[in-house]
């Protein structure tokens, strides 16, 4: 499990999965979080989902056993901790998500979004 961190400089409220809104120039702390998503009006969805010890095939780094992966539109970074995670997510006055750790390692990486068999 890991604490996310939720600051909103953003102009409007944003919407959680388990039915916190957090007020524009607000923060809400989620401990001992798995899979979360969020609703960002006029930008779209967020999402945090807890890969436990499932590691993303392709990504060889980052090494550490528990992991997050972050999905906002067409962008994704993938978290992997030991212990407890900390993760803090800003999004900044134009709905841009800026993400952050003081344990762990992230990174930028890219998934499809849609794949044809």
């Amino acid at each position: 499990m890991y604490t996310l961190t939720v600051k909103n400089n953003y102009v409007y409220d944003i919407g959680s999965s388990n039915g916190v809104t957090i007020a524009k120039s607000g923060n809400h702390v989620f401990n001992n979080r798995g899979s979360i998503y969020f609703t960002i009006p006029g930008i779209g969805e967020i999402s945090f989902i807890d890969l436990g010890d499932k590691k993303i095939e392709g990504y060889p780094i980052p090494k550490e056993t528990w992991g997050v992966l972050i999905r906002a539109q067409t962008t994704e970074a993938y978290y992997r901790y030991e212990g407890g995670g900390e993760l803090t997510a800003t999004l900044d006055s134009y709905g841009t998500l800026h993400l952050s750790t003081t344990n762990g390692t992230m990174i930028a990486i890219r998934l499809p979004e849609l794949i044809i068999n």
